[in-house]
């Protein structure tokens, strides 16, 4: 991370990774305690400036790697959001039923994705924390 707001990502990045572990979202494993012919799967993270001058960071697994030929189209992934529309109309509604609104800002949410049972995903350490843990996954 480079620029005028370097230090400012890397604290965002830092409280991210700092909740993901506070959430338990993964585990740290040795690389020698893997499973033979486990694939892992690298990661990459998405930043964002939001018009308030807030920094936003998540991380995101490649998980299509860990798939032997299968085809990824990076199209096809979409994240639940609303668009301006469906704002509009919410207020809308609102202001009919005579409704208050309030505008929050949610920290540390994270999206629940369905995994087969018993199915392991095995990450690589996030850029930027591989000095935390030399040698693990």
């Amino acid at each position: 991370m480079a620029g005028p707001d370097k230090y400012k990502w890397k604290e965002t990045v830092k409280e991210e990774y700092e909740c993901m572990e506070k959430h338990t979202i993964f585990k740290p494993v040795p690389r020698t305690k893997l499973p033979k012919n486990t694939k892992v799967v690298t990661s990459t993270w998405v930043t964002k400036k939001k018009a308030n001058v807030t920094y936003q960071a998540r991380l995101n697994a490649h998980r299509y790697e860990q798939r032997d030929q299968e085809h990824y189209d990076g199209s096809s992934i979409v994240a639940p959001a609303a668009n301006d529309m469906d704002i509009r109309i919410v207020l809308v509604l609102m202001l009919m039923a005579g409704w208050c609104g309030h505008i929050i800002d949610v920290k540390d949410t994270f999206l629940h994705g369905d995994f087969e049972d018993d199915e392991e995903i095995y990450m690589e350490v996030p850029q930027g924390f591989e000095s935390y843990y030399p040698s693990w996954i």
